[in-house]
């Protein structure tokens, strides 16, 4: 296996650490406010490399971290005059609902900041008697030009940071701009005790303290948006290596961001997607679909053209499934070498999970079989064959086969259809066609009636 891993700028063949064990950690929601379609696209691509890792195999130990104290938090809870932790419980509950609709696999542990606050003051606590951070009147820093590898994973460079930060008109008492925070003293009414006083922790030091009691301060995978590399991750590298003196993580996966019309998503741009309000007219399983068809690294463009073409494929895919499902006891001689596309599959997969390639071979076995359906050439073995491999490939994909059964409403119109069409009752049988296809589905005549849900 092999992932492009951002902190060497390049491919590297992946080994976990100990034996068959992959401690993997991904930077989870900060909990003020509904998950959007950004947060969706990255807990997606995480979920396909996690499951493809077990495919193949591995044992995984996943950790996604909950955010549950922050500045965010603390402004949209004064907003709505609601305390903060309750405003935090309702998106958490939220984000787990939204996992589930997903077809997320839960993780080993989702820690919440607000219970690891002990884990953090004894992280800072290192940090300080190592002479890495210092106290202020207003909060304990990271001193930054005390790590000497600083910058390397996002590439910034310490020398040209710090050049000139003594600015007397930054509100923090730091020494350096660029210096960042371990613990907020703060002044307001949502406050924590600590050896420093009331405040609140800093966003960066939760990941280390949080991903190092549960995965040991040298674990296998870290993975998040790329517009995490700086400054969170590369902050949670330097006061975790600071503390303990050792790598903290080996491999760095970052995924693509996710635009809505070429542009980066935000309210302000009235462009901006709330999972929920996605999925009252599309389905979570279309959604895996569309995340496959980019690769995890690559940005994704939600636009229009974009998510047509993606449609007609898929339901493309939903038809030679349905097909394969519904026709059964062909009476074909002609196999396919199901071997070869195996191969192909997996090794797009193994090589930095190029799902892309990945898709397009998956589609040309899918038409191999289909046109060969069609001839009526097809195989029985060879149609049992292709379905049980594609069921193994959808235990980590959720996309290939219908999430749920086709409703007893549907069959029973195609039911009614046929009879008309068997009296030559062809006007009233096309009518209920366009009322099924009303209700979502799609009919193919062959040998039998074939139907398959459709994404419009």
């Amino acid at each position: 296996m092999l992932f492009y891993n951002s902190l060497t700028r390049k491919k590297e063949r992946f080994k976990p650490i100990k034996d068959n064990l992959v401690r993997m950690y991904v930077c989870g929601p900060t909990v003020y406010g509904p998950s959007h379609l950004g947060h969706a696209v990255t807990y997606i691509r995480f979920d396909f490399i996690r499951r493809f890792l077990e495919f193949l195999g591995y044992k995984v130990k996943f950790v996604m971290n909950i955010t549950d104290i922050h500045d965010d938090i603390l402004k949209k809870a004064r907003e709505l005059k609601i305390p903060p932790q309750k405003l935090a419980n309702k998106y958490t509950q939220e984000f787990f609902k939204d996992l589930e609709s997903l077809k997320i696999k839960k993780a080993f542990k989702y820690p919440r900041v607000s219970e690891h606050l002990k884990e953090i003051i004894e992280l800072i606590k290192i940090l300080l008697k190592k002479g890495f951070a210092y106290e202020t009147n207003d909060g304990v820093y990271f001193d930054i030009s005390k790590f000497k590898n600083y910058g390397k994973l996002s590439g910034i460079k310490l020398e040209k940071e710090i050049t000139g930060t003594r600015v007397k008109t930054d509100k923090y008492e730091k020494e350096e701009v660029s210096d960042f925070a371990l613990w907020k003293k703060e002044n307001d009414e949502w406050l924590f005790d600590s050896p420093w006083g009331k405040g609140r922790p800093g966003w960066h030091i939760e990941c280390s303290a949080m991903s190092i009691k549960y995965l040991g301060i040298h674990f296998d995978l870290h993975g998040g948006a790329l517009d995490l590399i700086f400054p969170h991750h590369e902050n949670e590298i330097a006061q975790s290596e600071a503390a303990h003196n050792k790598k903290f993580v080996n491999f760095y996966l970052h995924s693509g961001l996710l635009y809505v019309n070429g542009q980066k998503m935000s309210k302000s741009l009235g462009n901006y997607i709330e999972l929920k309000d996605y999925l009252k007219k599309n389905s979570a399983a279309f959604l895996r679909f569309f995340v496959f068809l980019h690769h995890y690294r690559s940005p994704i463009d939600f636009n229009e053209k974009n998510l047509e073409e993606a449609k007609n494929s898929f339901n493309s895919l939903r038809e030679k499934i349905a097909k394969l499902i519904q026709i059964k006891n062909l009476k074909g001689k002609k196999e396919i070498k199901l071997k070869t596309y195996k191969v192909k599959i997996l090794k797009a997969l193994e090589d930095d999970f190029n799902s892309p390639l990945a898709l397009s071979f998956i589609f040309s076995l899918l038409k191999e079989a289909d046109d060969l359906l069609n001839k009526n050439e097809l195989s029985e073995n060879s149609r049992k064959e292709v379905l049980s491999f594609l069921k193994s490939l959808d235990k980590f994909l959720f996309f290939i086969f219908p999430w749920e059964s086709i409703p007893l409403k549907i069959k029973n119109l195609v039911k009614k259809r046929e009879k008309l069409r068997k009296n030559k009752k062809f006007n009233e049988a096309d009518k209920i066609r366009e009322k099924i296809k009303d209700l979502g589905y799609s009919l193919i005549d062959l040998q039998k009636t074939v139907v398959y849900k459709i994404e419009t």
